[in-house]
């Protein structure tokens, strides 16, 4: 009996021995508690510098930040707060009693207790920041599913799928859903929509997560840049080419990776083909190749959809009904054509503009505020459906020379412009000169000229790009195939490069992109006594020889 009441007494010795040496270690090792608390504070706080780096990086890189990342950053924030709280109170703890000569218990007890949960919970945290990457994934911005929010009428074309063209917006999206159709074509003059429709199926398909796991749009225009090419096909794919330095690597890249997964379902968008694409140089599967890939192009040309890209099914574009256009045009106008006296000018005026879209929105969106006597002398300039002169209307409405002066030289360029290059052209013709007192001023001058032309609709919308600015290559022909002003202010780019030596001297500005050997040089022996820009460039796409002349040819 005495023997299990001893056993009895050591246990209960033992169970309440550990707490009480653990309390007494709070006061007797307080200090080197702190030591360690101060050891463990610098750690969390590299830890925190280095994630804290990660973090600036992705955001730097536009990627989105895990939740558990922004959650652990505020739990060390909160944390070390509070460990320098308590490092804070051994400086006051002293000098609690007889002025430091003697230690407070209760003091040093309070201290040690709280250094060593402190510690415990800094340990934990240094672990828990150990993060293999401080940023979720970004789907591919071509990756379909949930990416793209879109509302109804969107969805079902909006405005533009019209009556006449719902059949045909419909026949692409049968035509898609057709595992034995490859290459499916779009065809129809400048102006008439081929763009936007092809918008329209993206977000019809991107909205309903059908047919396809990638959708991938590219705009290929007249004077098509491989490299450009291929890098609109990477950004979507969410693909690095920056480490392939040749054209063949990058091509070899994009083929590998579109032919990865048989069972990936991919969706390339041709826009704006002018002529047969190489898809081998691209890096585009062919169709005998293309598994799960199918091609959607859309071109000026029937002949560049079905003889040139082969396409298995090709649709015509043509413009709209005189109804449908005048709905378009009575919805851009608004209200303004509630009065009596212009319903039937805007009538006459609609009816002249070739059921066009492009035009149309133009020529709305230039007289919407404008007098009667405007809307009737727009009728008079507007004749025989010539758009020429439809353009030249909305040209004509702009109130400042030298934004005219900035159309002329966007449509001297064509396709998507830089704006910084918009800028540099600009000062070096004058364009700012009463507002060049800065470099800020005159991108501030740019960004207002820029504005009225958007205005009048004679850019495209490119959306929240500012960087970059889109002129529809109808216009560009148009402002390159006529004299705009006069017989001094022709202008020339690949468009019109056949025209005789005394036209092409009197040119002010030429734009040549991909003109080799002789026929630069027969250019070159040209006067110009007029010219102000010249503008030479190669697209990579293209590789020709090299002719060399001596100087004096050029």
């Amino acid at each position: 009996m005495a023997e299990i009441a001893v056993s009895v007494a050591c246990e209960v010795a033992k169970c309440l021995l550990a707490p009480v040496s653990r309390h007494c270690g709070y006061v007797i090792f307080s200090d080197r508690c702190v030591r360690q608390l101060n050891v463990e504070v610098k750690k969390l706080g590299d830890t925190r510098d280095e994630v804290q780096h990660s973090i600036d990086d992705a955001h730097n890189n536009m990627e989105p930040i895990k939740a558990k990342v922004e959650t652990w950053v505020k739990e060390v924030e909160t944390v070390a707060d509070k460990a320098h709280e308590v490092l804070d109170y051994d400086g006051r703890a002293k000098k609690t009693c007889f002025y430091g000569w003697l230690p407070n218990p209760k003091a040093r007890y309070c201290l040690g207790n709280e250094a060593s949960k402190m510690i415990k919970d800094i340990k934990d945290l240094i672990e828990q920041g150990q993060f293999e990457s401080v940023y979720d994934e970004i789907s591919p911005p071509g990756r379909v599913g949930g990416a793209l929010n879109v509302n109804s009428s969107a969805v079902d074309g909006g405005d533009f799928i019209t009556d006449s063209r719902t059949s045909i917006f419909q026949g692409i999206m049968k035509a898609l859903d057709d595992e034995k159709l490859k290459v499916i074509g779009v065809h129809g003059p400048g102006g008439v929509g081929k763009t936007t429709l092809l918008e329209e199926v993206k977000k019809k398909l991107m909205k309903e997560n059908r047919s396809f796991d990638m959708i991938i749009n590219v705009e290929v225009s007249q004077t098509p840049d491989l490299n450009n090419i291929q890098g609109q096909i990477a950004d979507a794919l969410s693909l690095n080419l920056k480490k392939k330095q040749s054209q063949q690597g990058r091509r070899d890249l994009l083929f590998q990776r579109l032919q990865s997964d048989p069972n990936e379902k991919v969706l390339i968008i041709l826009d704006d083909l002018w002529t047969e694409l190489d898809l081998k140089s691209v890096g585009i599967p062919s169709v005998d190749e293309s598994r799960g890939c199918k091609l959607l192009v859309a071109s000026r040309f029937k002949d560049v959809s079905e003889q040139k890209m082969h396409a298995d099914k090709t649709f015509r574009l043509e413009g709209l009904n005189n109804d449908e256009a005048f709905r378009l045009f009575e919805k851009i106008v608004g209200d303004n054509l509630k009065d009596e006296e212009l319903k039937p000018i805007a009538a006459q005026v609609v009816e002249k503009l070739a059921g066009l879209p492009l035009l149309i929105i133009s020529i709305a969106s230039t007289l919407k505020y404008s007098r009667v006597s405007a809307w009737k002398d727009a009728l008079i300039k507007i004749e025989d459906s010539n758009i020429e002169t439809i353009v030249k209307l909305s040209y004509d409405h702009l109130k400042s020379e030298d934004a005219k002066s900035l159309f002329l030289l966007c449509g001297l360029i064509g396709g998507t412009i830089q704006v910084e290059l918009l800028l540099g052209l600009g000062m070096g013709l004058g364009l700012f000169e009463v507002f060049n007192n800065t470099v800020e001023d005159s991108r501030n001058r740019l960004n207002t000229m820029l504005d009225s032309l958007h205005f009048v609709c004679l850019l495209q919308d490119d959306g929240d790009d500012m960087e970059t600015v889109t002129i529809h290559d109808l216009y560009s022909e148009v402002v390159v195939s006529a004299p705009f002003r006069s017989q001094n202010s022709l202008m020339t780019n690949n468009y019109y490069v056949s025209w005789p030596k005394e036209k092409l001297e009197k040119c002010w500005a030429i734009c040549l992109v991909n003109d080799y050997g002789d026929s630069l040089a027969e250019k070159m022996r040209c006067a110009f006594p007029d010219l102000k820009i010249f503008m030479l460039s190669q697209i990579g796409s293209f590789e020709a020889p090299i002719h060399r002349h001596d100087v004096r040819d050029c």
